[in-house]
């Protein structure tokens, strides 16, 4: 169809510009004799609506990866390709569990996923209908959709690029170029698989002390399997071409107890600092039970536990509550989820004329996975109304608890218990309901049908429309009704029977109510099981339709360029009008939070937004073939926005190259971009659920003398006093069990868009005189202002501690008499969004790639594609002090950012047969803990043992070869050869992991957690 030279041509250009490795520099590269043709010098690249030059390089510094690259890799999910970057920051992934929102993100910088555009074929992909982990992140693309086998081409630019492609683009932009133009068909499928070697005998010595599963020497899991067809024809004389492709990936989960350093949660001593070391432990809500009881100790006024901690044992009776009793929730959380992924599509363009051509496409996917984790309960602490009477009380139960004295001090610090019954804290894990269960259902839809062309050569157009729609169904299972189980735990003697019953059936309050009896060892019925059982499920959908048109003139092939020049300055003009809309719909148990460990009552959304936006970009050649002036040329580009929000937005770009000499380039770019609120964070209402994962301020003194004298956990009464806590609540604030806090995350109406300024500048160097050689060296500058953010726990409560600033300190709620924050829900911590100060990034990119001939032994081609971080800065309050998460991980920095990671491939293509051997070298910097860091935002106690992971190298490597004429290209690999065994991140007391992508003692989508990857692909084309 058209100028079938043209296609051959651009596509060689891009082979050649991705060819060799991941990672590569994206420099388009000499084209065949066939592109000399004036008629095809052009190539629109991925940061730009301009088309340039073949020969030329993009002023926005661009990675990419080609499918070539893809195979190499032996992945099937999309997330895991770019997580390899060095440029992206692990977010969610098909690792994440407990906080899984059933989607793939992807975040340039880790700035964020809701600050990163993902564009197919260069138009936006819609937000992806998830209940995001904070708000920000409901807008965020879902890369489930696009599959891998389809990828021809994925550009990384990094860097804004609001002025060409709107709202989000702070952090830069991730383009996915699809296959769209195939002819014949083509079937691929791949079949891989983790195999890690449990041979840790510390890891292991810790499972057996705690008397937890063992788990297999060799542990095969993670098992993904592919297939995909690609078929395409082209019709009416060449004129048109169809593609369609259908594609299905089935993922087995890989779970804790298959795994050495996952069989348990590795808890730090409860007492730091301090002798020992990590050991299994896990939560506070046993299954054992875990009872206390509270209220106002009579000789010292302060409220306080009364009696010591108990727990059942297997004889039926109390005992003090002991580390040995936690329950191993690690064991049950997945590594991997299961998932199943379908997608179907298909792309059509036809040439109308020879100046008009109609094309069309449309995406389907369809993604389900499942995350599973420990079972529900009634959280340690659930304060219950328990009668002094209840049968379900042993002789020495009810002597422990219900004394004259202390139900007279209980009732003192809760009045409204009635006469005869206690208020008991109580914590038990529903163990006989199994795990709890996320089941994900997504579906995608996207279409888009366009018209563009040539009114005369020079004077092009483009005019499309696209619909975007994309729901998700959560299912959840497993989890205790928290009504129910109180009423269970509310019995009394039946006066008609005899028999224990439930005070709320006696009355008609609850008639269906069966006794749980959680006091007695074995004493829970399937009947009381199926009683304090609820389902609960939501549904989001979310749609968003694009209608728009630009026009582009070449005024060089119109007859104007400077005399200086050897091409003339094009311009692009345009507009665009968007709508999203987010509606968000629970059922009435997840609504009102009645599923006891889930994420806290969320009351529906439905909301949206309208844009209107003009645009316009130029590119100027200034200079050409002159001395000491090869090239120079200048571009720019404007947006305006105007949102139905009630805010009107200006992006716009700058950039120079210059080139004195054609082995060397010089350039340099400016962008204003911004990311306006999304739906998410505007309206999203706020929740009460546990968030941060310490109070600095509980626990016992340390050194004191009396009074406020001496410390807890390294702070001082001064530092608790600015957060709430008296003197009588100073070294009596009792620890969580679960070391959470109560944060309360919601959206904000009044938010106003952030504004990001980025600066890139660099060289790219070119040696006529060392043929194959292409290297880059670029330093970037990211700083967004305005930011919206939901500030963590720790962040807010630590920098009260500090400055005792106003408007932090006024976000925290501490309960009157206990000082805590998390006894129940008027004790919490406010983190909804807000405009914060600024989150600035720093740091140098390097890109090299070079092909050398060796002769008789074939070809070798090298490259290289690291990232140096410089700085990572927030500033959690305008023109406040700034903490630097650059070199750190942990609860409030978050995933690892190393200061140095890279990738390296060596690719030999040898002259046998066309086989190829690739071997690529990934490395990721050592990091440390930010309880490590000197500065007092982040400045905690630490575990010293794990408070620093050194420098990861994995090696993998990969054989492919075709088989003679048949058309079958085969492929086998290996990744991470020497099976390195991730590093192991502390929970407990002084958690770094915090449930994020942070999962079973570790940082998945950071580091290869499943071992060595066994895959083969088999591809046959017709």
């Amino acid at each position: 169809m058209g100028n079938t030279k043209l296609q051959y041509a651009v596509r060689a250009v891009l082979a050649a510009a991705a060819a060799s490795a991941a990672g590569a520099p994206a420099y388009a590269q000499t084209a065949p004799a066939v592109a000399n043709d004036a008629a095809l010098q052009e190539v629109v690249v991925t940061g730009s609506r301009l088309a340039i030059s073949p020969n030329d390089v993009s002023i926005s510094p661009v990675t990419s990866l080609s499918a070539l690259d893809i195979q190499q890799t032996g992945l099937v999910r999309t997330e895991d390709l770019l997580n390899n970057l060095p440029q992206v920051v692990a977010e969610q992934s098909g690792g994440t569990s407990i906080s899984s929102n059933g989607t793939a993100t992807v975040s340039l910088r880790g700035l964020g996923s809701q600050r990163t555009l993902v564009l197919v074929n260069g138009t936006r992909l819609a937000p992806g209908a998830s209940l995001g982990a904070t708000p920000s992140t409901s807008s965020s693309a879902d890369i489930n959709q696009i599959p891998a086998e389809l990828i021809e081409r994925v550009d990384v630019l990094t860097g804004g690029a609001s002025a060409v492609y709107g709202a989000d683009a702070v952090a830069g932009v991730v383009n996915f170029v699809l296959n769209t133009h195939y002819e014949g068909v083509k079937v691929d499928a791949n079949y891989g698989f983790g195999r890690y070697e449990n041979n840790h005998s510390n890891l292991i010595a810790d499972l057996a002390a705690a008397n937890d599963q063992i788990p297999n020497s060799t542990v095969d899991a993670g098992f993904n399997k592919d297939v995909s067809v690609l078929m395409g024809s082209n019709f009416a004389d060449g004129k048109g071409n169809v593609t369609v492709y259908a594609t299905y990936l089935k993922t087995n989960p890989a779970v804790g107890y298959q795994y050495d350093f996952a069989g348990c949660s590795l808890n730090t001593p409860s007492t730091l600092p301090g002798p020992g070391n990590l050991k299994c432990g896990g939560s506070g809500t046993p299954a054992t039970g875990r009872f206390a009881l509270f209220g106002v100790n009579s000789a010292t006024g302060k409220f306080g536990q009364l009696t010591g901690t108990y727990a059942v044992q297997p004889n039926g009776t109390f005992s003090p509550y002991t580390a040995a009793d936690s329950y191993n929730y690690g064991a049950l959380s997945f590594l991997q989820r299961a998932a199943d992924r379908y997608t179907a599509g298909s792309f059509i363009n036809y040439d109308i004329n020879d100046k008009t051509n109609v094309y069309q496409s449309f995406m389907y996917a369809r993604n389900t996975s499942t995350a599973d984790y420990g079972p529900s309960g009634l959280f340690s602490y659930t304060a219950a109304q328990i009668p002094c009477n209840s049968p379900q009380l042993s002789t020495q139960q009810q002597g422990l608890f219900c004394t004259p004295a202390l139900i007279a001090q209980n009732h003192a610090g809760f009045p409204n218990t009635p006469a005869g019954d206690i208020t008991l804290y109580v914590g038990r894990r529903a163990v006989e309901n199994g795990p709890r269960q996320d089941n994900y259902v997504s579906n995608s839809f996207r279409e888009t049908l366009g018209v563009k062309g040539n009114w005369i050569d020079g004077l092009s157009y483009d005019v499309y429309g696209q619909v975007g729609l994309n729901t998700m169904n959560d299912s959840q299972g497993g989890y205790v009704l928290t009504t129910n189980a109180l009423n269970a735990l509310d019995v009394v003697t039946d006066p008609a029977t005899g028999l224990p019953a439930c005070a709320a059936a006696l009355n008609g309050s609850a008639p269906t109510c069966v006794p749980w009896n959680i006091f007695q060892k074995g004493g829970v019925t399937a009947a009381a099981a199926n009683y304090i059982s609820t389902p609960a499920s939501y549904s989001v959908t979310v749609k968003e339709y694009i209608v728009d048109g630009s026009v582009t003139a070449d005024f060089g092939k119109l007859g104007f360029k400077l005399p200086t020049a050897a091409e003339g300055p094009s311009v692009n003009l345009g507009a665009e009008y968007r709508s999203e809309s987010y509606f968000f719909n629970p059922d009435y148990i997840y609504e009102n939070g009645l599923n006891s460990g889930g994420n806290g009552a969320a009351s529906p959304i439905d909301g949206g937004f309208h844009v209107s936006e003009v645009f316009t970009e130029g590119r100027l050649p200034i200079l050409n073939n002159l001395p000491a002036a090869y090239d120079l040329s200048a571009e720019a580009g404007y947006r305006y926005s105007s949102y139905t929000s009630g805010f009107n937005t200006n992006t716009y770009k700058f950039g120079v190259e210059y080139a004195p000499i054609q082995d060397v380039k010089l350039r340099g770019g400016y962008n204003r971009a911004v990311r306006a609120p999304s739906v998410g964070d505007l309206f999203a209402p706020a929740v009460i659920g546990a968030g941060g994962t310490a109070d600095p301020c509980w626990g016992a003194v340390v050194g004191g003398t009396g009074g406020t004298t001496g410390t807890v956990n390294g702070h001082d009464f001064a530092f608790c006093s600015r957060t709430g806590v008296t003197a009588s609540e100073w070294g009596s604030i009792t620890p969580n069990p679960a070391a959470q806090i109560n944060t309360s995350v919601g959206g904000n109406s009044a938010l106003q868009p952030e504004k990001a300024d980025t600066f890139t500048y660099g060289l790219v160097f070119q040696p006529s005189f060392v043929s194959g050689l292409v290297a880059s060296l670029d330093f970037y500058y990211v700083k967004i202002a305005n930011t919206i953010e939901s500030l963590s726990s720790n962040t807010i409560v630590n920098n009260c501690g500090l400055t005792g600033n106003a408007a932090l300190c006024g976000l925290i709620h501490r309960g009157a008499g206990t000082g805590s924050l998390w006894f129940n829900n008027a004790d919490y911590v406010t983190a909804t969004e807000e405009n914060i100060g600024t989150v600035s990034t720093k740091g140098i990119d390097l890109a090299s790639r070079y092909i050398v001939d060796v002769g008789s032994m074939g070809k070798v081609a090298l490259s290289l594609s690291g990232t140096r971080v410089l700085n990572f800065f927030t500033e959690p309050l305008t023109n406040g002090p700034a903490y630097n998460c650059a070199g750190y991980f942990g609860t409030t920095c978050g995933a690892p950012i190393p200061h140095w990671r890279h990738v390296l491939n060596t690719d030999w293509r040898t002259p046998w047969f066309g086989s190829d051997l690739a071997l690529r070298w990934r490395y990721i910097g050592p990091t440390q803990s930010d309880r490590v860091s000197q500065d007092p935002q982040l400045s905690q106690t630490y575990f010293a043992p794990t408070s620093r992971i050194g420098g990861y190298s994995y090696l993998d490597l990969s054989f492919a070869m075709p088989i003679a004429t048949t058309g079958i290209d085969l492929r086998v690999g290996v990744n991470n050869i020497t099976d390195k065994a991730p590093p192991i991140v502390a929970n407990g007391n002084y958690s770094d992991c915090p449930n994020s992508s942070c999962n079973d003692n570790t940082w998945v989508g950071t580091y290869d957690t499943l071992g060595r990857y066994l895959y083969a692909h088999v591809s046959v084309k017709f």
